[in-house]
């Protein structure tokens, strides 16, 4: 059904965005960084609303559902998907495991540690992630490495070397991936589920860090490594403190999975 939109407004916002928009290359370059996002946006939304009045001019409609399976939206939900059918292992199978690919994985939580409560035991993952193939795009698993097994054996040591946690308390799924589609997945994943240990969630990160030393970036102890002290080099002379303290951190948490419904 054709949208009312309104012509007259349509041709004056085309008038008003070609008075500013730079008229030489030149020009463009003069152009700060907060002047383009602007006019960039100011032109994305004229653009829609001139194609909704091309729509309106086509005496035949447009269908409801365009399927597309090679969108990275699709594909990405697709591998996610099937990621969440594959079994649950005890991620201490992960500590001695090698087999060829990258891909996608998620780290599941079953004990007591009172900040984890609400998933505990669920189909809720504290940490979802990739691993990136050798070879970009490599047409199989044999040359994609032993990246996912390699990734999936790191976290085990991570979680072994804390003193607050227990290995046998962990699962993980994994998913050997075709390497185009591999951060689609995870990007799906990491939306859909906001596991705690993710840096995107700024609650509870650091869980993914392999040892960076001190004078890198200024490093901070993370909150992960502060909640659960064990790492050598997290504590290396020079790594100072996190900002918040371990009762901050399980607030955090709190309130995070509250936000979350669980």
């Amino acid at each position: 059904m054709p949208e009312n939109i309104d012509i007259g407004e349509v041709l004056s916002e085309i008038n008003s965005l070609a008075v500013k928009l730079p008229q030489s290359p030149a020009a463009y370059l003069r152009c700060s960084s907060s002047a383009r996002r602007k006019l960039r946006a100011n032109l994305e939304a004229t653009l829609r609303k001139l194609e909704l009045v091309q729509q309106n001019l086509d005496p035949v409609s447009l269908p409801e559902l365009v399927f597309d399976p090679t969108a990275p939206n699709v594909v990405g939900r697709l591998v996610a998907d099937t990621l969440l059918l594959q079994p649950r292992r005890a991620l201490s199978d992960m500590i001695n495991a090698r087999f060829y690919g990258a891909g996608v994985y998620a780290i599941y939580y079953r004990g007591d540690f009172d900040a984890y409560q609400p998933v505990s035991g669920k189909e809720y993952p504290l940490y979802v992630g990739k691993a990136d193939p050798v070879e970009l795009h490599a047409p199989g698993p044999r040359e994609q490495g032993e990246k996912l097994s390699t990734r999936l054996r790191d976290h085990a040591r991570s979680i072994r070397g804390t003193i607050n946690l227990k290995m046998e308390d962990f699962d993980c799924r994994y998913l050997v991936v075709r390497s185009a589609w591999v951060e689609t997945a995870e990007d799906h994943l990491i939306e859909h589920f906001k596991p705690v240990w993710n840096k995107e969630m700024k609650v509870c990160f650091g869980f993914g860090k392999h040892g960076d030393a001190p004078e890198t970036r200024g490093n901070k102890r993370s909150p992960w490594d502060t909640l659960h002290p064990g790492r050598n080099w997290a504590t290396r002379e020079g790594n100072a403190p996190s900002v918040n303290n371990v009762e901050q951190i399980k607030t955090h948490i709190q309130n995070h999975f509250k936000g979350c419904g669980l």
